[in-house]
């Protein structure tokens, strides 16, 4: 007799060996049969599928009852009690047992098909919410706000003790199938590594909570276990992003003295790749996969991986946004003991940092896609709290603390999807003109974010930065970035801006952006500081935008100015060289390199009266600048990490600016409207454009 239950609609009355045998039963314990024969007889024991409907909150209840007592230490039963006792006087008052938030306080009049009137006011405007939590059940999903999940009955409800998830070592990894594809860097490089992460590079990203992450190594390093088969993802990220950061820091790598066979950053990079899916992330989804991918686009994108980091990052918000981490309420559950309430506001408060990142990098991204994941009008998850990571007490801005750097990148990334809407639908664009005037009001709009940014992230602060080491470093990532936002913003019409002094306003705000990012650059170079991904490709991006303006400014330029750019671009090649092993950094160097000898090739000198020689532009060849690219990465042996594309572009050649829309766009600007004197004034951290 199998046993796994049978559902049924009705209880069986013939005995199990008449049933089993196809015999006529006459429907009595024992039956004649089978006390003629000799045989048991017994009925088989069903569960009645209309008693599982009216019984399955109830079920469901006791069953996660019965596995929090399974798996208790004493010091939880109190908790435990405590939650049947609430079960208790709920039943007693006539109360339903909340499942999910969206069927929170529904009930159904008994026998009827309708919602009494009290209970259609209670859920008046969440019709949708209804129905769509009543069909995921069917799917196996669930549609609550009850994120992290430790005290729920959804599906993703945490089924172990409250503890573990802080330091549980419930999955053993040296005996699970991961250990073949993954193998372990020495115990005391990932400790420095770790160490070194959580005090120079977790302000960055702000995806964990540095205590809990590092009880959870010791653990793991001590036993070889951890909380859950995709921490090891999570683990291996860490690991690969503060290895390749110390690898292009001669400062740090000196410091470290690493043992030679650990692994490239690369060979870690993979790894956590090769353990997310070997855990099937995508269908045994966990927060931890989630991290871990947010966190490796810290390095993906220096490895030459861009297209499968926005492939991961795409599954990362699905997975996100099914664990309900876009809609985390504020507060803590109810009867919870000092020690667990503790636990669900770092589980809360990581989950706001993570999605805060996943915004940031979401939105930032609206450039090379034209479109965002996370609707601005669809998640209610509150920012992260400025707080530091001993008490999770939210402190005024005024206080630097680990979420201080992302929150601020966050509050910038919101102006995005409001950007790219106001262009226009993608297939039926606004006019230029209206296109351009809106680029204009959004960069007035970003100035005035940038005004309300703490002053310490803005100015040298030397009692701050002392007492935060990392606070340096973030004041010079925060000037490059914001310098780069800018850009972002007047993207649509930098190459308009040109070939047309209609946009003379884009073009002088962005040379004098991309001379700040160099800068900026190279001051963090020359200071040994962690040069991270951002500043790279914040730097080709600089530099790209300096040869538009050597090209198409020349006729116009000093020999001075025109010197002075070329010498910003030839320095910042000369510092992309040195990074090692980043991928990126040389696709720069060779996109630069093709676009200055396209410039070279199309320039003829002239000479002015009293002047000194200086270039002057014909045409530059977009189709001969792909082509010279490709074959230079191909020819260096980087053809295998190089993704093939066909530029389909055209031949530009500088022109006057149209007069109809110069008088539009080219209004008069105040001295606060020029982003020179703008930026030097708000950010003291380099000299203006001479």
């Amino acid at each position: 007799m199998s046993t796994q239950v049978r559902v049924s609609q009705r209880q069986p009355l013939a005995c199990w060996e008449c049933t089993r045998r196809k015999r006529k039963c006459d429907k009595t314990i024992p039956c004649s049969r089978c006390e003629r024969l000799g045989l048991n007889c017994s009925r088989e024991i069903v569960h009645i599928r209309r008693r599982l409907g009216q019984h399955g909150l109830e079920i469901q209840f006791l069953t996660s009852i019965r596995e929090d007592l399974e798996r208790a230490q004493p010091t939880e039963i109190d908790s435990i009690v405590r939650r049947l006792t609430d079960h208790i006087e709920s039943l007693k008052l006539g109360s339903n047992l909340n499942v999910n938030a969206s069927l929170e306080k529904i009930r159904l009049e008994s026998g009827h098909g309708h919602l009494d009137s009290d209970s259609m006011a209670l859920v008046e405007g969440q019709d949708s919410a209804i129905v769509t939590a009543v069909e995921h059940l069917a799917w196996g999903r669930s549609n609550g706000n009850c994120y992290p999940h430790r005290h729920c009955a959804c599906l993703y409800r945490q089924h172990w003790i409250a503890m573990s998830p802080m330091n549980s070592q419930s999955f053993d990894f040296a005996a699970s199938q991961m250990a073949a594809v993954a193998t372990l860097p020495d115990c005391a490089d990932a400790e420095r590594l770790v160490s070194f992460h959580l005090t120079r590079i977790t302000w960055h990203h702000n995806c964990i909570h540095s205590p809990t992450f590092w009880r959870q190594c010791q653990a793991f390093w001590q036993t070889g276990k951890c909380d859950h088969p995709q921490w090891i993802a999570l683990y291996y990220a860490v690991l690969s992003t503060t290895l390749f950061c110390v690898q292009n820091s001669a400062q740090f790598l000196e410091e470290f003295d690493l043992e030679s066979g650990i692994e490239t950053a690369q060979q870690l990079f993979k790894t956590m790749v090769e353990v997310l899916y070997t855990s099937h992330f995508l269908q045994n989804i966990s927060f931890y996969a989630v991290q871990a991918i947010v966190i490796s686009t810290e390095v993906a994108h220096n490895f030459g991986l861009s297209q499968l980091n926005a492939t991961l990052f795409s599954a990362a918000i699905r997975i996100a946004e099914c664990l309900g981490v876009h809609k985390i309420q504020d507060g803590v559950s109810p009867h919870l003991t000092p020690e667990e309430a503790w636990h669900e506001t770092v589980e809360k408060e990581v989950g706001r940092r993570v999605w805060c990142q996943m915004i940031i990098q979401d939105y930032f991204a609206i450039p090379f896609t034209d479109s965002y994941a996370i609707n601005p009008a669809q998640y209610s998850t509150s920012l992260a709290s400025n707080a530091h990571d001993h008490d999770l007490v939210a402190r005024p801005d005024s206080v630097p603390t680990i979420s201080t750097y992302t929150r601020v990148l966050a509050t910038i990334a919101k102006l995005m999807p409001d950007f790219v809407d106001g262009l226009g639908p993608l297939n039926a664009r606004k006019p230029l003109a209206e296109q351009y005037q809106h680029v204009l009001r959004m960069d007035q709009k970003m100035r005035d974010v940038v005004q309300t940014i703490p002053d310490f992230l803005l100015r040298h602060d030397a009692q701050k930065e002392a007492l935060v080491g990392w606070l340096g470093i973030a004041r010079r990532s925060l000037a490059i970035t914001a310098a780069e936002k800018i850009i972002m913003i007047h993207r649509p019409f930098i190459f308009r801006s040109f070939l047309s002094d209609a946009y003379a306003r884009t073009r002088k705000t962005c040379v004098f952006a991309a001379v700040t990012i160099l800068r900026e650059h190279e001051n963090i170079a020359s200071s040994g500081e962690l040069c991270l991904w951002t500043h790279t490709a914040f730097c080709i991006t600089a530099a790209v935008i300096l040869c538009f303006e050597i090209a198409m400014g020349a006729a116009t330029h000093s020999k001075d100015r025109h010197e002075m750019f070329r010498g910003l671009v030839q320095t910042a090649t000369s510092r992309l060289e040195g990074r090692k092993h980043d991928v990126l950094a040389r696709r720069g160097i060779f996109l630069v390199g093709a676009i200055l000898a396209e410039v070279d090739g199309a320039m003829t000198e002239i000479e002015a009266p009293g002047q000194s020689i200086g270039p002057c532009p014909k045409t530059i060849d977009f189709h001969d600048i792909v082509k010279r690219f490709s074959a230079d990465w191909v020819f260096l042996g980087a053809a295998e990490l190089a993704t093939p594309f066909v530029y389909e572009g055209q031949v530009y050649e500088p022109h006057d600016g149209s007069a109809t829309a110069a008088g539009a766009h080219n209004q008069s600007m105040s001295a606060d409207e020029d982003f020179e004197s703008w930026f030097s004034d708000v950010f003291t951290t380099a000299d203006p454009v001479r």
